[in-house]
């Protein structure tokens, strides 16, 4: 058991705000949504789905 007044080791309110703050997608600022997806030619390539929604990459 900790001692009573003893402080944490970790700062655990830094690291909850850091848990429930959101990432922003740097293009679009929605939350970003990324999917792999296979070329014809066979090469995993990876693209932003909230990017798309938004209009600003035009999917095939």
């Amino acid at each position: 058991m900790a001692k009573a007044g003893a402080k944490s080791k970790t700062d655990v309110t830094a690291r909850a705000a850091a848990k429930a703050a959101q990432s922003i997608c740097r293009f679009c600022g929605q939350k970003p949504d990324v999917v792999r997806a296979l070329t014809p030619a066979g090469k995993a390539q990876m693209w932003r789905k909230c990017c798309a929604s938004a209009g600003i990459i035009k999917t095939a």
